[in-house]
C-alpha cells in the first residue's frame, strides 16, 4: 500500500505518476499532541502488512507513525524521502528496525 504522512501538506505522486492509496492523517490541529498521534498511526497500521510511506514533513507525526507501527506489527515500511535535486523520492527501508 503506497501511503502518504499527512494529506495537504504537500502534492505527493508515485515515482511512477500514480495517485496515493490514502494517508495517514488528514488534517493535524496540534502536532504536539503526541499520544494522539500515536494512537492514530496504530490504528491505521491494526491489520499489519506492507507499506510504502510518503513523508510530508512534521517530524512529531513521522515519529508517531514509526512507533505505531512497530506496535502494530507493521512487517515492511519503506519511507520516501523527496529529493529535490533529483524531483523524485528516494527510499529508506526502515524495516529491519520495526
Amino acid at each position: 500500500m503506497h501511503i502518504g504522512l499527512c494529506e495537504g501538506r504537500h502534492e505527493i505522486k508515485q515515482n511512477n505518476g500514480e495517485a496515493l492509496d490514502g494517508f495517514i492523517f488528514s488534517q493535524v490541529d496540534s502536532p504536539m499532541d503526541f499520544l494522539s498521534h500515536f494512537h492514530t498511526a496504530m490504528d491505521f497500521f491494526e491489520k499489519g502488512g506492507e507499506y510504502t510511506l510518503y513523508v510530508t514533513g512534521l517530524t512529531t507525526l513521522l515519529t508517531a507513525t514509526l512507533l505505531g507501527a512497530e506496535k502494530a506489527g507493521v512487517e515492511s515500511l519503506v519511507l520516501m524521502h523527496y529529493d529535490r535535486e533529483s524531483g523524485k523520492y528516494v527510499p529508506q527501508d526502515v524495516s529491519p528496525l520495526l
